[in-house]
């Protein structure tokens, strides 16, 4: 039996002797023993504390008159043993802590409610269950509905599309977003169950993905073959043609991705910041393999007279990257990737962590980190 087990079967005995005597201590006591076990990051006998502690409470209808209010904080529990949940990768256990806090707290606690039911789509999703997923937007608007549930129901739809492979389909989702964004955004400044924020992240996201297309492009074009050229003619031909080519891609993709920014969301930022970042440093290495022809001049001309073409720029990138997300603690998966490619690009003035400080500087990360402190 797991040390969480022994705590529920020793406890709930107990919380049921003080409902029926009225002993409201218990109930006080085991709501403080599970969140001094979550600031301890003893994640899985909180969560199971927080459990006992909701069911003992909506088992009771009076709950919310007992006296001291033992019950006042039955919401609370219920939503951080979902994030528990969730986070320790208990998805059963964590959905039906979504259903209920639904079922008990929809019109309450209207926002934190859709904030978890939006956390169960995305659950399902990673699982791939994206039936379910569907059931579960189905079942949210029919209970509320409004511009800004409209542009983050499209939004969740589309992702759903996509993991299903159906590319036309979620394009299709991603422009309505987009179509809404623009047509009522002048509207959607009144207070609302669903935060503005979320609302640009969504809108965020689908311009990363409406992106995407035309980074692919760019990464797709090849570099100049020019093994065995020996004519300076056959070199100029093949290097301008794919340096025009390479920058008029790279000039619609980062326009594409930098929509994004405008919208607030600092994990896409992050995002776009990485790619552009990365584009610009496919540019520097592409143009640092190009082979030297008899008349140097032309080097010089297709590289526009720059010494590396690209490489300030995917520095720049790549350092706004890594310094956003270390200011608002966002998308550390894409830091250290931006990490990575600075010191691909300058391993001089970008030496990687372990060189300087050895393994040891990079703890292991705890493998169940809820919301909010991980990504």
């Amino acid at each position: 039996m797991t040390r969480a087990a022994v705590v529920v079967v020793l406890l709930a005995p107990a919380l049921a002797a003080a409902q029926a005597d009225d002993e409201t201590p218990s109930l006080t006591w085991a709501l403080e023993r599970a969140r001094s076990l979550d600031a301890q990051v003893d994640y899985e006998p909180a969560a199971e504390l927080y459990e006992v502690y909701a069911d003992a409470c909506l088992a009771t209808p009076t709950a919310a008159l007992e006296r001291g209010a033992p019950c006042a904080h039955t919401g609370e529990a219920l939503g951080r043993a979902f994030e528990l949940r969730r986070a320790l990768g208990h998805s059963a256990r964590a959905a039906t802590n979504a259903a209920r806090f639904r079922e008990h707290f929809l019109y309450a606690e209207p926002r934190r409610a859709l904030e978890i039911a939006y956390g169960v789509v995305q659950l399902h999703v990673e699982a791939g269950r994206t039936d379910e997923a569907l059931a579960l937007l189905d079942a949210l608007d029919e209970t509320a509905a409004g511009p800004r549930q409209a542009i983050v129901t499209d939004g969740l739809r589309a992702t759903i599309a996509a993991a299903r492979g159906e590319a036309g389909l979620a394009a299709h989702r991603w422009r309505r977003v987009e179509r809404r964004w623009q047509a009522e955004r002048a509207a959607l400044e009144a207070e609302g169950p669903i935060p503005l924020e979320w609302v640009r992240a969504t809108v965020a996201e689908g311009r990363l993905a409406r992106a995407r297309p035309a980074v692919e492009r760019y990464f797709a074009t090849r570099a100049p073959h020019l093994r065995g050229v020996r004519s300076d003619a056959v070199w100029w031909t093949r290097v301008s043609s794919w340096a025009t080519r390479s920058r008029r891609r790279l000039v619609l993709a980062r326009l594409a991705l930098e929509q994004v920014y405008e919208l607030g969301s600092v994990r896409h930022s992050v995002i776009a910041a990485a790619t552009i970042g990365e584009m610009y440093g496919r540019q520097a290495e592409v143009h640092g393999s190009l082979s030297i022809p008899a008349d140097e001049a032309l080097l010089a001309l297709a590289r526009d007279g720059e010494h590396r073409p690209g490489y300030v720029e995917a520095r720049s990138h790549l350092e706004v990257c890594v310094a956003w997300a270390a200011r608002d603690g966002v998308a550390p998966a894409w830091a250290e990737r931006c990490a990575a490619r600075l010191h691909a690009l300058d391993p001089e003035a970008f030496p990687d962590a372990a060189e300087l400080h050895g393994s040891a500087a990079l703890p292991a990360l705890s493998p169940a980190l809820p919301p909010g402190i991980e990504e």
